[in-house]
């Protein structure tokens, strides 16, 4: 008995499409010589959502390769981590960039000096 209403409750078709879904796209893709125009625009539909769905794979691809290339050259450029004194200038740079470097997960920790500059030419000067 609880096997018969199981089997009543559960629907029919359970893959991707149900025959009725099936009987309905067939329907509108081929349709009669007086109801033709009705095949056009569904072929017309189809090809639209094909394009739009083929278009955003392709700009999703496109962005996340973009997005990798973004973060390595940020990354490439500034460290993940800046160490700066609070209050006096930094005089044993190289011991502190060597006791970094030593700690678990550092890759590479280098020193470095950032401050104002002024570059001139004959023709221009920036900074």
């Amino acid at each position: 008995m609880a096997s018969q209403a199981k089997e009543a409750t559960e629907p029919k078709g359970t893959g991707p499409f149900s025959p009725f879904e099936w009987m309905l796209s067939l329907r509108y893709l081929r349709a009669r010589r007086k109801e033709g125009f009705i095949s056009v625009i569904a072929g017309f539909s189809f090809l639209g959502i094909v394009l739009g769905v083929a278009t955003l794979i392709i700009v999703m691809a496109v962005m996340n390769g973009f997005r990798q290339e973004l973060l390595g050259k940020i990354l490439g450029l500034n460290g993940h981590m800046l160490v700066q004194p609070m209050e006096s200038p930094l005089t044993d740079y190289a011991a502190v960039a060597e006791r970094i470097a030593k700690l678990k997960g550092v890759r590479v920790a280098v020193p470095i000096v950032e401050g104002q500059a002024l570059a001139s030419s004959p023709y221009n000067a920036s900074g």
